[in-house]
């Protein structure tokens, strides 16, 4: 084991597109791969989706040791910000939802939104998961965790559960606005009883990044300034669906 500490030092911090995010990323590819090939190896669909029930259940058991783990980790840790209703964290309840009842609606909510949550989230972590040493819960947990619903949310598709189609894309649309509404809700509430003032799940309080800064100007109301995400990423699926 000694060429894997000299390539990854216990000093390595992980940065995006660097030797330790290489790292997980192909990790996360390998497993997928692994996980599709043995899959289909599997003699029905009802064989296959067990195999995905079970992926899911540990993928949510993951989530919860990560986010349990943080607070040993984080002085700002609080239980009401740790609640599961960010987007990655809502399609690894809804992987559960999509496998155990074999729903194909929330099967394509996964596929495209779920996978698309957990890749922002690789690709763009927030400030705290950013140079996070490679050896620490942190990175495990955040890479670990995001890596593994990669895989839960692909294997739909790759294990030909859900066959591709286009109009499923308003299914997409639907549950983005359902969840959306879900999410403001629970943000009121925590704000308004103080159990977490700065309570912003899926960002419907107020703007925090430039792209949802910029869709404020134009529509200055919580919640309502998030529309035009629903039928852009309505016109993502679609197209996605499309070439898949």
């Amino acid at each position: 084991m000694k060429w894997f500490y000299h390539l990854f030092p216990k000093d390595l911090k992980i940065s995006v597109y660097r030797r330790g995010w290489w790292f997980y990323t192909i990790l996360t590819i390998l497993g997928l791969f692994i996980l599709t090939v043995c899959g289909n190896r599997l003699p029905d669909v009802n064989s296959r989706l067990k195999l995905v029930l079970i992926l899911s259940i540990i993928e949510y058991i993951v989530l919860r040791l990560y986010k349990f783990s943080l607070r040993n980790i984080r002085t700002d840790y609080n239980y009401f910000n740790e609640l599961p209703c960010y987007l990655c964290n809502q399609s690894t309840i809804l992987c559960i939802i999509a496998a155990y009842f074999k729903c194909k609606e929330i099967m394509v909510f996964v596929i495209i939104i779920g996978t698309l949550g957990a890749l922002l989230a690789w690709f763009f972590p927030d400030s705290y998961n950013r140079d996070q040493p490679f050896y620490s819960i942190q990175a495990l947990g955040f890479y670990g965790y995001h890596g593994l619903l990669i895989i839960t949310c692909l294997s739909f598709y790759t294990l030909h559960i859900y066959k591709p189609d286009p109009k499923d894309c308003l299914w997409v649309m639907f549950m983005i606005f359902i969840l959306a509404i879900i999410a403001h809700i629970i943000n009121v509430i925590l704000i308004k009883t103080k159990l977490n003032p700065r309570s912003n799940y899926v960002f419907t309080v107020k703007p925090e990044v430039a792209f949802l800064k910029k869709l404020w100007s134009f529509i200055p109301h919580q919640l309502i300034y998030l529309l035009p995400i629903m039928f852009i990423f309505g016109a993502f699926s679609f197209l996605l669906l499309l070439i898949m």
